[in-house]
C-alpha cells in the first residue's frame, strides 16, 4: 500500500526542464513580437497627380514603434534569466509580465480606437488618399500571442525563481555548493538534480562505495 501511494504521489517537476519551458516560452515571445514588427498592419491607396493610384503598405514597426526594442529586451531578458537566481529572476518575472501588460494594452487600443495606420502611412506630399486605410488583423493577433507568452513566462518566474538552477551553478564544486545552501527546499532540489537520493543521509553514499 505504501508502494502504490508512493507511486500515485505527483512528482516535482524537473528544474532543468522548468527552465528550458521558460527559455522557449520568452524566445517564443520575441519571435512574436520581431514577427509582428515586419508584417503589414494595413495599406492606403492614394493617387498622385503624375504617377496615379498607388499602395503604402504599413508595417507594425510604425504603428507600434516599441515592438522592435520590446523584443530585444525580451531576449536580453533570457539571458538575465540565466545569469542571475534568487530575487532577481523574480524581479525578471514582473518586468516580463509588465512588458505583456503593456502590450495587452496597446493591443486593447488598437482594437477600441481608430488604427492610426493614416498617420503612419507617410504618404509623399501632394498626394490625396483614394480609399479608406484597410486593416490586417494578423500584426494584432501576434502581438497578442506574444504579450500571453511573455504572462505565462513571467508567472513561471516569479512563482518557481527558486526551483530554477542557475547557470553558473554547475560549475560550482559539489562541497561547495552542499555548503552554501542551507535551505532544505532548495537542498532538496539540487540533490534532485545531481542525480542523488535526497532522503539518504549524508555520507550513505561514501559508505556504499
Amino acid at each position: 500500500m505504501t508502494d502504490e501511494r508512493e507511486s500515485e504521489a505527483p512528482r516535482p517537476p524537473n528544474p532543468r526542464r522548468l527552465l528550458s519551458v521558460v527559455v522557449l516560452l520568452m524566445l517564443a515571445a520575441a519571435a512574436a513580437l520581431w514577427g509582428a514588427s515586419a508584417l503589414t498592419w494595413g495599406s492606403q491607396r492614394y493617387s498622385t497627380r503624375f504617377s496615379g493610384e498607388k499602395t503604402a503598405a504599413v508595417s507594425g514597426a510604425m504603428v507600434r514603434p516599441e515592438l522592435v526594442p520590446l523584443a530585444l529586451a525580451t531576449l536580453a531578458g533570457v539571458a538575465a534569466l540565466l545569469a542571475t537566481g534568487g530575487w532577481l529572476r523574480r524581479i525578471i518575472g514582473l518586468l516580463m509580465m509588465a512588458e505583456a501588460g503593456l502590450l495587452g494594452w496597446r493591443v486593447a487600443e488598437w482594437a477600441t480606437g481608430p488604427p492610426p495606420l493614416a498617420a503612419a502611412a507617410e504618404l509623399p506630399p501632394g498626394s490625396t488618399p483614394v480609399d479608406v486605410v484597410s486593416t490586417n488583423p494578423a500584426g494584432a493577433l501576434l502581438t497578442t500571442l506574444g504579450a500571453v507568452l511573455l504572462l505565462a513566462a513571467g508567472l513561471l518566474i516569479v512563482v518557481r525563481a527558486r526551483s530554477m538552477p542557475a547557470m553558473g551553478a554547475k560549475y560550482s564544486a559539489p562541497a561547495t555548493a552542499k555548503r552554501e545552501s542551507r535551505d532544505p527546499d532548495r537542498r532538496l532540489w539540487e540533490a534532485l538534480d545531481a542525480g542523488e537520493d535526497p532522503t539518504d543521509p549524508p555520507g550513505d553514499g561514501d559508505r556504499h562505495s
